[in-house]
């Protein structure tokens, strides 16, 4: 890994550049599929406009959410347990609320199972943080279909972060109550890219990849459109930097 990236991620860039990005093809799909989608993308791109502002002021902000959560990291190394973690990042267990339903003509997609807190986040050893990992990609997926990012609470403190997502979950749920504009089925999927992870300045890195694809299909004002070919997918590279504070493990990404 490079020096800068590993600075970077130290300091709690949790994808800022990553949502801008996501932001940005969100509405170039939109406006590749139909001209009469642009109104919906325009709110993606200002908050893509608005993310992109913000990385110089994250990377400047102090890598701990607080002192007294400082106080509480873990960086002596972890016991690796030899076994190989690479590849996609599943959550074992989802909550379900009813049938899960792909959005349509009528309405976006409904019923959508959230993540559940796997009991291994809690535990300070390398499962612990590749369960981590796993919660961060089903949050992420969550956020996609509902606009709703709540649930990255759980892995990431950075409030920098935090509010570079929450303006584009916003974008999303706007799109959805306001523009009537959604997409049928879009996933996310987190991919580990080595077997274990690495310890530096006080943190274990591992190198990940983020995989967006935004579906074939999207609805707008109840007519069905087609996500072009080159637009649906978004794949983000970087690093995840994760810290054990306060009995669980706490998520900082920098991927672009």
């Amino acid at each position: 890994m490079s020096e800068n990236l590993t600075r970077r991620a130290a300091l709690g860039v949790l994808g800022v550049s990553s949502m801008a990005l996501l932001a940005a093809c969100d509405s170039k799909a939109t406006s590749e599929a139909s001209a009469s989608a642009s109104g919906s993308e325009s709110a993606s791109a200002a908050a893509s406009e608005s993310a992109t502002a913000s990385p110089s002021a994250s990377a400047s902000a102090s890598a701990s959410p607080s002192a007294s959560a400082s106080a509480t990291a873990t960086s002596s190394p972890l016991p690796n347990d030899n076994k190989d973690y690479s590849g996609v990042a599943k959550l074992e267990k989802m909550e379900d609320h009813g049938e899960y339903q792909p959005g349509n003509a009528e309405h976006p997609p409904q019923n959508v199972p959230s993540p559940i807190v796997p009991e291994a986040m809690h535990q300070n050893s390398v499962a612990g943080f590749a369960a981590a990992l796993a919660y961060f990609g089903a949050a992420f997926e969550y956020l996609l279909r509902t606009g709703d990012m709540h649930y990255m609470n759980e892995v990431s403190t950075d409030q920098e972060t935090l509010a570079a997502m929450k303006k584009y979950a916003d974008s999303t749920k706007a799109g959805i109550d306001e523009k009537k504009t959604w997409y049928v089925n879009p996933t996310a999927t987190l991919t580990i890219g080595t077997k274990q992870p690495v310890l530096a300045q006080g943190a274990y890195n591992w190198t990940v990849t983020l995989n967006v694809d935004l579906g074939e299909k999207l609805f707008k004002d109840g007519k069905e459109q087609t996500v072009a070919a080159d637009k649906r997918h978004v794949k983000m590279f970087g690093e995840a930097v994760g810290r054990y504070l306060n009995n669980k493990w706490d998520l900082h990404m920098d991927i672009n």
